[in-house]
């Protein structure tokens, strides 16, 4: 066990270390259970478990020096810093950015749904893809899968939208049976 081992398991010792702060935090939620549901502290954790499993399949992985197709973190930040510059597109970071920011601005008033599907759209376009019936197929199957999801088995609840946007998720709510 060498240095380039350990270096090579370093990130997902800090990935197990932020899992567990993380899982800490989900012990503080309360709340009062009911009966046949889960609690809002399932999904959390749930995924800080997978996240958990992830770090340890790989530092297990390193420590009995077995290969993946995929290199390491570290030995990809080396092999990274050999290779030539990679073009930078600020101007699609600043997009990027903005859209995000807007989303969460307008999501009250236009609602989860549709302010979903609206910024999927939107960010594959800035992103240059332009096959349109895709762009716009993508966006809509994944706001009905997020709607699924969120509505039908996590029981979350979405923000609805302001009056007319409101009719949007109603509409996605008939289609979903409920």
């Amino acid at each position: 066990m060498g240095k380039s081992t350990i270096r090579s398991a370093f990130p997902y010792f800090v990935g197990l270390a932020v899992a567990a702060a993380l899982f800490f935090y989900t012990t503080q939620i309360e709340y009062t259970p009911r009966p046949n549901a889960l609690g809002p502290d399932f999904w959390p954790r749930l995924a800080i478990g997978l996240m958990s499993a992830a770090c340890l399949f790989e530092i297990v992985r390193i420590f009995l020096g077995l290969k993946s197709d995929t290199h390491g973190v570290a030995d990809a930040i080396e092999k990274d810093a050999e290779e030539e510059p990679a073009k930078s597109y600020p101007g699609l970071l600043i997009g990027g950015i903005v859209l995000v920011t807007v989303y969460a601005i307008v999501v009250d008033t236009l609602g989860f749904l549709l302010s979903t599907f609206l910024f999927l759209s939107a960010f594959m376009y800035l992103g240059r893809y332009r096959k349109h019936v895709m762009v716009w197929s993508v966006s809509a199957i994944i706001t009905l899968l997020a709607a699924l999801i969120f509505m039908r088995f996590a029981y979350v609840s979405l923000p609805r939208g302001a009056p007319p946007f409101d009719a949007f998720t109603d509409f996605v709510r008939i289609i979903l049976g409920g």
